[in-house]
């Protein structure tokens, strides 16, 4: 089995930097990123195809499923963490959001910590879970490709690698020093004698071409 994680393409708050919540488009690069990385899956057989709800990941993904001709399932586990309302629509460098992030960093070690309406690392782990349960574990000998967001791709792949010993520490250590670019791959594959291998982190081979 094989399972391939897209980051979605550039989002009109990816290019404009600011904090987005779900219904934020992607930017005309994004769908040019998105049209690639789809003519990248043309030599692959895909049987199944999977996206977050968020409309920069669904755009991504109809793009995709439109090129392979697959059928394409939304997966709420799919979607990006949220974080607080107080930062959506802030730039990046608001110093409103610079003092809430701030205030997040401080405290995203402890597990089941928010700062207001937005997701502890705990409730993102249990979507993972989810993913892992509900869409990879019954799947057998397919290859699958899951259109999302930066923060759960990187717990779910955690999670699968990890297990029981992926903590809070661990992750965010790892979020910080591990970049996946907007349509970004990364490749894990299954073996019932291995479990889980990661192949290909933040492949992005298809951009290479790309004409702004």
């Amino acid at each position: 089995m094989n399972l391939y994680f897209i980051r979605h393409g550039e989002s009109e708050g990816n290019s404009r930097q600011f904090h987005q919540g779900e219904n934020v488009s992607l930017s005309e690069i994004g769908v040019k990123q998105a049209r690639a990385v789809a003519q990248y899956f043309k030599q692959i057989k895909i049987d199944k195809l999977y996206t977050s709800p968020h409309l920069r990941a669904k755009h991504t993904a109809e793009i995709i499923s439109e090129v392979l001709k697959l059928p394409l399932e939304h997966i709420e586990f799919l979607k990006e963490l949220k974080r607080p309302t107080e930062l959506e629509g802030l730039e990046y460098n608001h110093p409103k959001a610079h003092e809430i992030k701030k205030i997040i960093k401080e405290n995203q070690t402890s597990p089941d910590w928010k700062y207001t309406d937005d997701e502890s690392f705990n409730d993102l782990l249990c979507r993972a879970k989810q993913v892992e349960q509900h869409v990879l574990l019954h799947q057998n000998n397919e290859n699958i490709v899951c259109i999302s967001h930066i923060q759960i791709t990187v717990l779910i792949v955690l999670r699968l690698l990890l297990q029981d010993q992926l903590t809070p520490s661990v992750f965010w250590q790892f979020f910080y020093h591990c970049k996946v670019n907007n349509t970004g791959i990364i490749h894990l594959e299954y073996s019932e004698s291995s479990g889980w291998n990661l192949i290909t982190w933040n492949n992005t081979t298809h951009l290479l071409n790309l004409v702004n």
